[in-house]
């Protein structure tokens, strides 16, 4: 077919046209593209942004948690500390509120933590103290035989090891790193039964012993445990009664403990995320069988760790 000189014309015009449609399309989709884009990074800076706000359920008896309102959220951050140990430190609403950890030897009555303000008017720095309440609560007795006695009084050749071991785990719970992702908003570290409630007065093959500082998860040998929630591997360990441990620091002097391990699977150092598989259950140490103890730290002192979960009882 032939075409004349009026015709070419209007082809090279459709042509044009269709070039130009063709190029307003691929501008749309690639637009579309980029704003899809941006609104998923927000989305996911918003998550983290919340995340890293949770705090744990208030329980202001002995083992659980206070939080308590220290200065107006227009101030700068305070320094708040309890017994000579820094307290986390979060903004909340029109307050800046610590996150203090009782332990479970405190007595119900009125506490106190200390705060040094800056910038409030008439406050010059000073060191204040801001009081609260903590009511009493009861604990059940649980009772637990153990096939090694020894564990239970050792002999005198492992004394001096537990006593180092003691020391080394005590500085080690009270780390603190300043961090401003630390989130109490933490997953079970393994999924079973939980057989071993945090607060209850132990005693072991018939001998009174100090109360349960965390909670036990009855899980078979080689069941892989779960950080919580994302930190800092800190510290690696075969003691005596905790056999095979790990800690893990969230940030801000919270702190995860495992116990009673068969095997680490991130080292001293490792940067560990919610939900990674960071060790496997076993029955080290002072362990009745298999099972996976939990404790949780917060300034320096183990709080209950279902205050930082969701459980159905």
């Amino acid at each position: 077919m032939a075409f004349n000189r009026t015709d070419k014309t209007r082809l090279r015009v459709a042509q044009s046209r269709f070039a130009a449609c063709k190029l307003g399309l691929l501008s749309f989709v690639v637009a579309v593209v980029a704003t899809c884009a941006t609104l998923s990074f927000a989305a996911s800076a918003a998550s983290a942004a919340s995340a890293a706000d949770v705090l744990p359920r208030e329980s202001r008896v002995p083992g659980g948690v206070a939080l308590v309102a220290v200065a107006p959220a227009n101030e700068a951050k305070p320094a708040v500390t309890r017994d000579g140990a820094n307290v986390w430190t979060v903004k909340r609403g029109a307050s800046w509120v610590a996150v203090v950890g009782l332990p479970l030897s405190t007595a119900p009555g009125e506490h106190s933590v200390s705060v040094s303000r800056s910038g409030g008017t008439g406050t010059n720095g000073a060191t204040q103290s801001v009081s609260f309440t903590v009511q009493n609560k009861r604990y059940p007795v649980q009772h637990v035989t153990l096939k090694d006695n020894a564990m239970v009084e050792p002999p005198p050749e492992v004394i001096a090891r537990i006593e180092s071991e003691s020391v080394h785990i005590k500085t080690v719970r009270s780390q603190w790193r300043e961090s401003d992702a630390t989130s109490a908003a933490f997953g079970l570290p393994a999924v079973g039964r939980l057989s071993g409630r945090f607060g209850g007065s132990r005693v072991l093959n018939g001998k009174p012993r100090a109360p349960h500082a965390g909670l036990d998860v009855a899980v078979g040998t080689g069941t892989p445990v779960l950080a919580p929630s994302d930190g800092v591997v800190l510290d690696v360990g075969d003691y005596y009664f905790c056999g095979k441990t790990m800690f893990i620091d969230h940030g801000n002097g919270l702190i995860s403990l495992f116990c009673h391990l068969s095997e680490h699977t991130a080292k001293v150092g490792d940067s560990v995320h919610k939900g990674q598989a960071v060790a496997r259950s076993g029955a080290t140490g002072r362990a009745s069988g298999p099972h996976l103890h939990w404790s949780v730290y917060l300034n320096g002192v183990s709080v209950e760790p279902e205050l930082f979960v969701n459980i159905k009882k």
